[in-house]
C-alpha cells in the first residue's frame, strides 16, 4: 500500500487493515487532493553556533533556546540548520471547505489525505537536499517550542510569501496545509 494512503488512514484513526471499500474511499479522496494541489517548497541554510552553556543560535532573530531544540541538535551534533517550508496550495483548503456543509464525511477524508500529501511532498523535497546526519524535522508548536516561532521564521525568511503562504495573527499558516520544519545536520 502507498505510504501516503497509509498515513491518511492513520490520520483517520484506522486500526488494523482497511477493507476494499474503505481503501477505495481514501484513494479517491487522495486523487481529488492531488488534482487540485499546487505543491511548493523552499528552504534556507544557517550555520548553527553554540554557546559554552550549550545554547544553540543562528545569525538572525530565531530563538532556538528550548530544551527540545537543544536535544535535537545535540543528538546528531548538528552544525548547520535547514529551515524548510512547504505547502500544497490554497485550492486544497477551498476543496475541503466546500464539503463542510454538503458532505462532512468527505471533508474529513479530504482533510486527512491533504495532511498526508503535504507530508509526502515535504519528505520528498527534504530527501533531495541530501542533508548529512540529519535530525528529525521539528516544527514550531512541537514540545516546548511555541507556535510563535512561526512569526520569527516568517520574519527571517520573507521569501515564504513567494510560494503563497501567509501567517495570521494567531501564527497559523494559510493555506492550512502548509508546514515549517527545523532540521539540524552536519556540514561534512
Amino acid at each position: 500500500m502507498d505510504k501516503t494512503i497509509e498515513r491518511a488512514l492513520k490520520y483517520l484513526g484506522f486500526k488494523g487493515t482497511a477493507d476494499a471499500e474503505q481503501l477505495h474511499l481514501v484513494e479517491t479522496a487522495m486523487m481529488e487532493i492531488k488534482q487540485v494541489a499546487r505543491p511548493a517548497c523552499l528552504h534556507t541554510f544557517y550555520k548553527l553556533h553554540r554557546t559554552p552553556e550549550g545554547v544553540y543560535y543562528i545569525d538572525g532573530k530565531l530563538n532556538l533556546d528550548y530544551k527540545s531544540t537543544r536535544g535535537l541538535f545535540e543528538k546528531k551534533d548538528s552544525d548547520l540548520l535547514c529551515i524548510l517550508v512547504s505547502t500544497i496550495g490554497p485550492a486544497v483548503d477551498k476543496r475541503i471547505a466546500k464539503y463542510k456543509e454538503i458532505e462532512p464525511s468527505r471533508m474529513v477524508l479530504l482533510d486527512a489525505c491533504a495532511s498526508s500529501y503535504v507530508e509526502e511532498i515535504t519528505d520528498e523535497y527534504q530527501a533531495k537536499l541530501n542533508l548529512k546526519e540529519q535530525t528529525f524535522r521539528y516544527a514550531p508548536g512541537y514540545g516546548d517550542v511555541p507556535l510563535t516561532m512561526q512569526r520569527e521564521i516568517f520574519d527571517l525568511m520573507p521569501q515564504i510569501s513567494r510560494i503563497g503562504i501567509e501567517l495570521d495573527d494567531t501564527n497559523f499558516m494559510h493555506p492550512f496545509k502548509s508546514m515549517t520544519g527545523l532540521i539540524g545536520f552536519k556540514k561534512d
